[in-house]
């Protein structure tokens, strides 16, 4: 909330002279009014103690905070980079507030204690954060005792806030009876609500201070985004000329201008986002126009600087064979399993993940028991039909004997959390491992001890692209650098690793892409991946008797195309939920908790629904790697590769579960019917639907045996969505509402312990 550390405005964005102009005035004049409230009320506490506070600045104190609800005007208009919503419910969370004062003047509640609290709370937050917008509008850099005063000094006045602003409201019950229940459910939103807010701040200080104090960026190298006219390489600015290219093809003109001139692209990415989708559903031939033009705008525009700090284009850095970071050569090496492969496909599980029960899966389930898992998924709407019928299908092709040692699993990431890696060599496969070198830090190197030791105990055989190192292990001599050395490991795998493998009739190739890194780092392994993936696919069509495969992990925070019968169950979910009709008053005041599914695409006569799954919090960078992805996927999908890309659950790996925000939004998804998968249970369950679709030739992700309309529908199928897609609302608008649940669960325990003991003390001493 704006009243304890601030509303949450991110540095002010003033794209024209004009525009910055007027946010400086503005500012100042908050600043001019929340300093007048302090003053007066530090002198009128020096007269009469707190009593004395708002009496003498309530009227600045009102004029300041009604003066704030321009920011919700400014976060509309984008005139600054903050969310709609959440600026809406952090203004507004303070004008009901403010007014009790004045309107129980009667009972006098301004000359109580607990307004003056509040008041001198306020004050003293809204003159630090005004300050720092200030300098954040005018300086190059905010002074650091300004950066330190904004960042910290919630930790004292969020609880004297909080505490001012619960007593002024009690005041409020007592002065205003018939309005008395309303005030009680308002501050019952207190339980869940302060630590939430409390705990959110302390996230964002630390991200501040992180910030703050990060060593200065390393010279670029490798895959990296486009430099602007000033020398800055925006990915921003990148991300929506590609966006703009991809919509352009489709022939809409105007939507691809729209979106190259959005000026609040971070916040207002998901819309542009959307008419990507709804071009690209309009046929076949725009899905596909579109993929091209958004893959070739990267490779073209995309840069490439070599070890020699050299800069061209992308595509033009891979024609080349001599342009090179590292000028390393890459050799083989293969580690030899010489266990047992599997003969029953086990599934690690006890549950879904919960900040309660954070541990590994206790126990695994097999054979009926997965299968009656898999039907009890499906009866959840966590699990699609067709994707519970894929994974039985894996586990009977094991039971049964089935064997992978003619399949060849070329994994770029390898040792990623959600790869398949150690499901796959469980099951005899053979893995050519790609990931970061091992000599980078003892933390790689660990990651691919960890591959090896799996390897050596399996059926399987694990193949590496390592590096000459005197006296170095294998795992700190494995790896290569993706991002620098794209060239080079296509380069390894086409012409060193692909001709020395037996090829016989029933060998099946699949490459595929589970990288994951933060920020822009998604964006250039996307790239680089893809490179890799489309040279390995070509080159492995003119070698094997059937076309060869990739693969992907969608992520269900997307957007997709999807079965009817998914949008209806969700909004029979709607109808039915116990407290629908809070739940819309919350949808109407806030436009949280908003229906997952507000709009279709397609041509009039095959008009489909899409789950509205983007998170924007995720930010654009993830949504353009991951559209990428599907880009790929498409393209090769139509030329005839099996494309085994199946939407994966929400997944609580550490990369996500670090940030707390997202950890404490988890706590309380469940009450909107999802199911948060535990690592375990996802990798075996994604990896089981990727050997089903390479190796079942039904499988509705081999164009041999799909017709699509639209390469769109590629992702409709097999999908272990968690619940979104049948989940009454969209994902995007549940976090802050799952949080606060979380917390009000955490919170219900110690108060039914008050409450039983008592209950106890009363039963036990009554006469």
């Amino acid at each position: 909330r704006a009243s304890r550390g601030g509303s949450p405005c991110r540095r002010m964005s003033a794209s024209s002279p004009v525009l910055k102009a007027y946010l400086v005035v503005y500012n100042v004049m908050c600043l001019v009014l929340w300093s007048l409230a302090l003053v007066t009320g530090v002198r009128g506490y020096g007269k009469r103690g707190l009593r004395g506070v708002w009496g003498a600045s309530g009227s600045f104190v009102l004029v300041g905070q009604f003066a704030m609800v321009l920011e919700i005007v400014h976060a509309v208009l984008g005139l600054v980079r903050s969310p709609v919503v959440t600026t809406t419910i952090q203004v507004c969370s303070r004008l009901w507030i403010v007014v009790v004062p004045v309107v129980g003047s009667e009972c006098e509640i301004g000359d109580e204690g607990m307004p003056g609290l509040m008041v001198l709370s306020w004050a003293s937050v809204e003159v630090v954060r005004y300050v720092f917008y200030l300098c954040s509008l005018v300086l190059r850099q905010v002074p650091y005792w300004v950066f330190w005063l904004r960042y910290t000094v919630f930790y004292v006045l969020y609880p004297t806030g909080i505490t001012g602003e619960l007593g002024t409201a009690m005041l409020g019950q007592r002065c205003f009876a018939q309005s008395a229940k309303l005030i009680s459910a308002i501050m019952a939103m207190y339980v869940p609500g302060s630590p939430f807010m409390y705990m959110n701040m302390v996230s964002n200080r630390k991200a501040a201070f992180k910030k703050r104090h990060a060593p200065p960026p390393r010279a670029p190298r490798g895959c990296s985004f486009p430099a602007g006219d000033d020398g800055q390489r925006s990915t921003t600015a990148a991300n929506k000329q590609a966006v703009a290219a991809a919509i352009a093809a489709s022939g809409d003109a105007a939507a691809a201008e729209a979106c190259r001139r959005e000026k609040n692209y971070r916040f207002q990415y998901v819309r542009h986002f959307k008419k990507l989708v709804a071009v690209s559903a309009h046929s076949e031939e725009n899905a596909l126009a579109v993929a091209r033009a958004g893959v070739r705008w990267i490779r073209r525009n995309f840069e490439f600087v070599d070890g020699a700090g050299e800069t061209r284009s992308f595509e033009a850095a891979m024609a080349s064979k001599s342009v090179t970071v590292e000028g390393r050569l890459l050799k083989t090496e293969v580690v030899q399993g010489n266990g047992q492969p599997a003969r029953t496909f086990k599934v690690p599980y006890d549950g879904g993940w919960h900040p309660s029960t954070p541990k590994s899966p206790s126990k695994t389930v097999e054979n009926d028991e997965l299968r009656a898992l898999a039907d009890l998924w499906v009866l959840r709407g966590v699990v699609e039909a067709d994707a519970a019928k894929a994974l039985t299908w894996t586990a009977d092709y094991v039971v049964k004997g089935g064997s992978l040692r003619d399949c060849y699993f070329v994994l770029v990431g390898a040792g990623s959390a959600m790869g398949p890696c150690s499901t796959l060599l469980g099951l005899g496969a053979n893995v050519v491992a790609i990931d970061i070198p091992g000599a980078w830090n003892a933390r790689a190197a660990l990651t691919w001890q960890r591959m090896i030791d799996t390897a050596r105990k399996s059926a399987g055989t694990l193949t590496l692209c390592t590096t000459d190192k005197p006296g170095a292990t294998l795992a700190e001599r494995a790896g290569a650098d993706l991002v620098c050395e794209p060239r080079e490991i296509a380069a390894w795998l086409c012409e060193v690793w692909l001709p020395s493998i037996t090829v016989t009739r029933e060998t099946r190739l699949c490459v595929g892409n589970y990288t994951y890194l933060d920020g822009d780092l998604h964006v250039k392994l996307s790239v680089c991946a893809d490179l890799v993936i489309e040279r390995l696919l070509a080159a492995a069509r003119t070698r094997l008797y059937k076309p060869p495969a990739c693969a992907f992990l969608c992520t269900p925070t997307d957007l997709h195309l999807v079965p009817d019968d998914c949008a209806l169950a969700s909004k029979t979910n709607a109808e039915t939920r116990s407290f629908r009709l809070l739940e819309k008053l919350v949808y109407l005041a806030t436009g949280a908790l908003r229906p997952n599914y507000s709009f279709e695409v397609g041509p009039p006569d095959q008009r489909a629904f899409v789950c509205d799954g983007l998170s924007v919090a995720q930010g654009p960078n993830y949504a353009l790697a991951k559209r990428l992805q599907h880009w790929r996927a498409s393209l090769a999908f139509a030329a005839g590769y099996v494309v085994s890309s199946n939407v994966a659950p929400s997944t609580a790996t550490l990369s996500v579960i670090h940030n707390k925000t997202f950890a404490w939004a988890y706590g309380g998804m469940p009450a909107f019917n999802f199911e948060i998968f535990k690592q375990e249970t996802t990798t075996a369950v994604m990896a089981a639907l990727l050997v089903h679709d390479i190796l079942n030739d039904k499988s509705p992700k081999n164009p041999a045996n799909t017709k699509l309309d639209n390469p769109l529908l590629l992702f409709s199928s097999q999908s272990v969505h968690g619940g979104l897609w049948r989940s009454p609302y969209a994902v995007d608008s549940i976090g802050e509402t799952s949080a606060l649940i979380y917390f009000a669960q955490l919170a219900s325990q110690p108060i039914l312990a008050v409450a039983i003991v008592a209950l106890a003390a009363h039963f036990a001493y009554a006469p």
